[in-house]
């Protein structure tokens, strides 16, 4: 909560500040005008986040959300470029005002072009992990934060489905977050999974309840992915548990909170057998500890996407310790994966879209 309430106050800092110090360095009289501009930007922008309107089915509106988004980003790197270069002034004495004006509107803008065209591909990453109980190794795509709505259609989704094929892996994971507007809620989008030959498996994100809930499960379902609801399944040895989004506990702040499930109080009503291999599937990576407690070997996330875009990158490690990449806890591993696409700014800066190609081999017995 101290890290949200410390970036908020950096952000109304950012309002008055880049207004002011650009009006200065172009020698503008009046300050007013661009802090109006820049006030109604950052409060589009947060109204949009807030309010749902990135969820609304409208392309013009889905649209203009993306506008405000880059134009966040371009007001972030326009802040950090000015007020470093205020601080820096006396070692650049031979650079005129308007000089800084004009490179730090070419640097924003050249980072938010940069970030951009980082957000349109993704990397598919390995990661091996050994597993008690397994004879034979099992391949497991798991794919979170897909994102599709306003930035992302049709298109890409094509990109991730054919990236399936050529690993041919035998389970596939939808760990939360697929959709964030009603926008792509059409059977024609969903057809596309019906393509995947491999056992297909969906569990609930944050963004998921933010749109039409009960449409988007129904079309997921029509495609033949199975939806795991705070249930297990048995599949190539392995007890497959997928749980909806919720928080790790009753005490621990979510910014993100959709019901008053936790992982603490739901995780023991869902029978199983803790002497067998298991992999628990979560979007968001919380409760990890109640994960480990309960014998669980492997625990799939998303939902950080690292950070997604600096300063965002450096400051995820205050809201998120285990934020991406692979850590272990007591006898759990934990995979954390960085997301497929982006939400709010379509750019990565400091991270990059990543689907996790996950191979569960055999844990030789200890002599």
């Amino acid at each position: 909560m101290l890290v949200i309430m410390i970036c908020l106050a950096l952000l109304g800092f950012s309002m008055w500040y880049v207004p002011f110090r650009f009006a200065r360095l172009c020698g503008l009289k009046r300050t007013w005008p661009l802090q109006v501009a820049v006030f109604l930007l950052m409060a589009g922008f947060l109204g949009m986040l807030q309010t749902g309107l990135y969820t609304s089915a409208n392309p013009a509106i889905a649209a203009a959300c993306n506008v405000l988004g880059f134009l966040f980003a371009f007001h972030i790197y326009l802040f950090v470029f000015l007020f470093t270069a205020h601080i820096l002034s006396p070692f650049f004495k031979r650079i005129t005002d308007k000089g800084i004006a004009v490179a730090g509107v070419l640097h924003a803008l050249g980072i938010v072009g940069f970030g951009f065209i980082q957000a349109q591909s993704f990397t598919v990453t390995h990661h091996e992990i050994e597993v008690r109980g397994i004879t034979q190794p099992v391949n497991i795509m798991h794919i979170s934060d897909l994102h599709l709505g306003a930035q992302r259609k049709e298109g890409y989704l094509k990109k991730v489905i054919e990236a399936v094929k050529q690993h041919q892996p035998e389970i596939v994971l939808y760990n939360g977050d697929m959709l964030d507007s009603d926008i792509v809620l059409t059977p024609e989008l969903f057809a596309l999974f019906e393509s995947i030959d491999a056992e297909q498996y969906f569990i609930i994100g944050n963004h998921e309840f933010y749109i039409d809930t009960a449409k988007a499960l129904q079309l997921i379902a029509g495609a033949g992915i199975h939806i795991l609801r705070n249930e297990m399944t048995e599949t190539h040895g392995i007890q497959l548990i997928g749980m909806e989004y919720m928080s790790a506990d009753r005490a621990t702040f979510d910014s993100h909170k959709v019901n008053d499930l936790t992982i603490e109080e739901e995780l023991p009503k869902i029978a199983r057998d803790e002497s067998r291999p298991s992999v628990l599937v979560h979007h968001s990576p919380v409760g990890a500890q109640y994960v480990s407690n309960g014998n669980i070997d492997v625990m799939l996330s998303g939902h950080t996407h690292g950070g997604q875009m600096f300063p965002g990158t450096a400051l995820i490690g205050f809201l998120f310790p285990r934020n991406k990449g692979r850590y272990q806890i007591g006898e759990t591993t934990l995979l954390v994966s960085q997301g497929t696409g982006t939400f709010a700014t379509w750019m990565r800066i400091g991270s990059f879209n990543e689907i996790q190609l996950v191979k569960l081999i055999p844990k030789p017995l200890a002599n």
